[in-house]
């Protein structure tokens, strides 16, 4: 039988809980986790930019680069107000970006509370954060389809856009390898690349002839492909299916400016008999480098 220690304190606060109606219930909320129809959503498209918290009254500013020529400056994009359509700016030499507010209002009945046998608030509390959560990684990625959608018409050879790479089939490793080679000829590495789990199956498949030994055993024993030649692989619902991105270093590539970081706040209905909370966060998104974005689109037919 295995041994398990608690502290003084732990025991003390267990005994409490039991000597109450109250707590004897919230022990058998904890003991009885709630029915999941699947995982919460992670937020991840954060990872790919670099996270700036922007002290109280300071303006989300930035300079633009220059382009190959030196006489004009590369084209940047944004989220707009209120997280509107996503903007192109051509003319100024800084980007105001605008801030603008993601929020989820959680509400749940009293009579709820009393009659579920798990812990209702806290569940929806987590749903909340990962619908908030859900809904960023949603304008990052539009930001990344809007410049693929801006290099459409643009060669290979393009001193700042990355034209879409088509390709047929499963992912393969040469695939890959010319996605990675469209970033890494601005001297750019390759930090991350984004795919829908139904195109994430593709790595699983990679046979002995394209891995080493240990990652082959690293791959069938959790199923995860983690790295590849130094960019870190990542699979999210928020992206489209038969669509991958492949993206640069985030110093390389934008920003997210953040004013308001995730905030639970208390949001009670006492006329409705409900409880509520307004999660909400307030920020931006730029991205300020064209060329350390690329768009794979992949023809690969009903899986």
């Amino acid at each position: 039988m295995i041994n398990i220690s608690r502290s003084q304190a732990q025991l003390q606060k267990l005994g409490a809980l039991l000597q109450t109606a109250t707590g004897r219930m919230k022990m058998a909320a904890a003991l009885g986790p709630s029915l999941r129809r699947r995982r919460d959503y992670q937020s991840i498209a954060r990872k790919a930019l670099m996270v700036e918290v922007l002290p109280d009254g300071a303006l989300p500013i930035y300079d633009k680069e220059f382009d190959e020529t030196g006489t004009s400056f590369v084209e940047a994009f944004v989220v707009g107000e209120e997280g509107g359509d996503v903007v192109r700016v051509v003319k100024p030499k800084r980007v105001t970006v605008p801030t603008f507010e993601i929020v989820a209002n959680p509400m749940i009945p009293i009579a709820q509370i009393k009659e579920r046998r798990f812990d209702v608030v806290e569940r929806s509390l987590n749903l909340a954060k990962a619908e908030v959560g859900a809904t960023e990684d949603g304008y990052v990625f539009s930001l990344f389809d809007a410049i693929a959608t801006s290099a459409v018409g643009h060669t290979a050879n393009d001193p700042i856009y990355n034209p879409d790479q088509d390709i047929a089939g499963p992912i393969s490793v040469a695939s890959m390898a010319d996605a990675y080679g469209q970033i890494e000829r601005f001297d750019i590495s390759v930090a991350l690349t984004f795919c829908n789990p139904r195109n994430y199956t593709d790595f699983r498949k990679w046979t002995d002839s394209t891995l080493d030994r240990e990652t082959e055993r690293k791959l069938l024993k959790t199923g995860i492909m983690g790295y590849l030649w130094g960019g870190t692989i990542l699979q999210s619902r928020k992206v489209a299916q038969d669509t991958m991105y492949v993206l640069g270093d985030a110093e390389f590539l934008g920003v997210i400016p953040e004013r308001i970081p995730l905030t639970v706040m208390s949001a009670d209905q006492p006329l409705l008999r409900a409880i509520g909370f307004s999660i909400f966060e307030n920020l931006g998104v730029l991205i300020f480098n064209p060329s350390a974005n690329q768009r794979v689109l992949i023809t690969s037919g009903d899986m």
